[in-house]
């Protein structure tokens, strides 16, 4: 059974690995930055859709070198020696554990958890241990804060500030304004971000 473009677009590992990149990868999220940073401003919305895959609490992004479809590879080997690959054995093991998770390493030594994919296709679902080695700690409504920001200031051809920032929430993010203190941290990552992508800021 072929899975729908839908949950394609959901993970940046291939099949039967579920990886959401906008909220697990860096490698992924500063790809998609370079992309989305070249579009006009029309397009601001349909990224902003995108932001939506960062869920709304805190979340661990991987920051190693890694490619997604290594760390799957690397996983998927894992349990092809557990005897454990296949959707319901796959299943069974889960279902063993007290956690309804287990965390296993890759060879960068970073270590990943797994647990149930909601789809047929995409059934390992991953991503980084919490606490784990190449992995930081973000909040979705900074981190989406930070990347609209970013993007939307390229697409202007400006330097992003404090105004656009809180037009950005206000306008398209829905949530309110934030004062100096708050968007300093929020600075912060934008700023390390665009570093990272090599992209004005």
């Amino acid at each position: 059974m072929q899975s729908s473009p839908a949950i394609k677009s959901k993970s940046c590992a291939q099949e039967p690995v579920m990886l959401n990149g906008w909220k697990h990868h860096v490698g992924f999220v500063l790809d998609q930055l370079r992309k989305w940073s070249k579009k006009p401003e029309q397009a601001f919305p349909l990224f902003v859709a995108k932001l939506k895959m960062l869920g709304d609490s805190q979340f661990d992004m991987y920051t190693g070198e890694m490619a997604p479809d290594k760390i799957g590879h690397d996983l998927v080997n894992t349990l092809m020696g557990f005897r454990v690959y296949d959707r319901t054995s796959y299943f069974r093991w889960i279902d063993s554990s007290n956690q309804l998770f287990w965390q296993l390493p890759v060879s960068d030594g970073s270590e990943w958890t797994l647990r149930k994919g909601d789809n047929e296709d995409y059934y390992i679902h991953i991503h980084p241990s919490r606490h784990s080695k190449h992995t930081q700690r973000l909040k979705a409504s900074h981190f989406r804060t930070a990347l609209a920001t970013l993007i939307m200031a390229n697409m202007r051809g400006e330097k992003p500030g404090l105004q656009l920032m809180n037009n950005v929430r206000c306008d398209f993010l829905g949530m309110s304004a934030v004062a100096k203190p708050m968007a300093k941290e929020i600075f912060a990552t934008l700023n390390a971000y665009a570093k990272m992508a090599d992209i004005p800021h």
